[in-house]
């Protein structure tokens, strides 16, 4: 038997052009930046298909207060373009927004609501349950 210690290979990050071909198949578009930490961000928090046009009708208040609901205001004027994603479901499954639409891409007329680069820490599952 050989004492040699046998030096485990680093994992390979991914390259850009490989997030890019997968966030490109998946059917997300790009983030601006171009950045690999953006690129891989939507990977693993958007979901496949156009975004989410929506209008919040109703406050959710302190029930809310824990949730992605509360990053929407009722009083905005402009209607709020949402990417696929998780937060977009929970969001829309309160039923206290009015869904407009679907869109790949915002107009200029849309208020942006990212999914929050800290959304697991600070929404968990992003349920109600606390």
């Amino acid at each position: 038997m050989s004492d040699k210690k046998v030096a485990k290979a680093k994992p390979k990050k991914p390259s850009k052009a490989k997030l890019a071909s997968a966030l490109k198949e998946a059917g997300i578009p790009l983030p601006e930046s171009g950045s690999i930490e953006d690129m891989q961000f939507r990977l693993d928090n958007y979901l496949p298909g156009p975004g989410w046009l929506i209008r919040a009708h109703k406050n959710g208040g302190r029930r809310y207060a824990n949730h992605p609901m509360s990053l929407l205001s009722r009083n905005a004027k402009k209607p709020y373009w949402i990417p696929n994603s998780e937060m977009a479901q929970k969001i829309i499954a309160t039923k206290l927004v009015v869904v407009l639409g679907r869109a790949t891409k915002p107009s200029s007329n849309n208020i942006v609501l990212d999914v929050p680069l800290d959304y697991r820490e600070r929404f968990g599952d992003g349920s109600n349950n606390g």
